[in-house]
């Protein structure tokens, strides 16, 4: 059996959300750097901010596998 990359949903087949996902996930760590070095303090109104920016990463990957398993139609 031959091992499936991480970018991959199946051998020979390629996952643009997972690319997607990743890209967008070290967009928020860099985003998250920059401000922390700018502003020092963390607020709440910004925890909630990163949770909203979290879910809108994983969201779309974690919709399209329930789509696959026929649980959304």
């Amino acid at each position: 059996m031959e091992k499936v990359g991480f970018f991959y949903e199946k051998l020979g087949v390629k996952s643009s959300t997972r690319l997607n996902s990743f890209i967008l996930l070290w967009a928020f760590i860099l985003f998250n750097l920059i401000y922390f070095l700018n502003a020092g303090v963390i607020e709440m109104n910004f925890i909630l901010f990163d949770f909203v920016l979290l879910i809108g990463i994983f969201a779309p990957k974690y919709l399209a596998k329930l789509a696959e398993t026929g649980i959304i139609k």
